[in-house]
């Protein structure tokens, strides 16, 4: 998989403003739906923390359980708390699909199923990780075609488009 550099940056407190700006640079707009799909725990708290850098861009946020579709908490903004899951939603069809890194350690096949049904057919894909190179490593770049990677860490968080 061949990437290039959108961004970098020098430390933790870049983490949110690229994330931000991949979103943006993935091509959503207002109203559109937005799926983390990852594990309940790390994921889901990333998931909100990354959707709080988000919450001023009018899109819909929701995080799907262990990739399950029927799974899918909608992420609403509750004031002097942040993002939080609200209520279990039917599923959606989603502009931007965010894969976390925890689902390398789970079977692949109900993340391919999420991107088949709930993928709409210009959606992007995000590879978010906290270990650079997992998805290739794990393989899952041979069969996911990544639109973009988020590889972020305490020191030089980086943003890739992926050709």
């Amino acid at each position: 998989m061949e990437k290039r550099i959108i961004s970098t940056g020098k430390d933790h407190t870049s983490m949110l403003p690229i994330f931000r700006e991949l979103i943006l640079e993935s091509g959503m707009k207002e109203n559109d739906n937005l799926i983390f799909a990852g594990c309940s725990g790390p994921c889901y708290s990333m998931a909100t923390f990354f959707g709080f850098g988000l919450r001023d861009l009018n899109v819909n946020l929701y995080f799907a359980v262990d990739s399950d579709i029927h799974q899918l908490w909608r992420l609403d903004e509750v004031e002097n708390l942040g993002i939080v899951a609200a209520r279990i939603e039917r599923p959606v069809k989603a502009k931007v699909i965010v894969l976390m890194s925890a689902l390398c350690a789970m079977p692949m096949k109900p993340t391919l199923e999420l991107i088949n049904d709930a993928l709409v057919s210009d959606g992007v894909i995000i590879g978010e990780t906290v270990e650079p190179g997992l998805f290739e490593k794990q393989g899952w770049d041979r069969k996911i075609s990544f639109n973009f990677l988020f590889e972020f860490s305490m020191v030089n968080p980086t943003s890739f488009e992926v050709n």
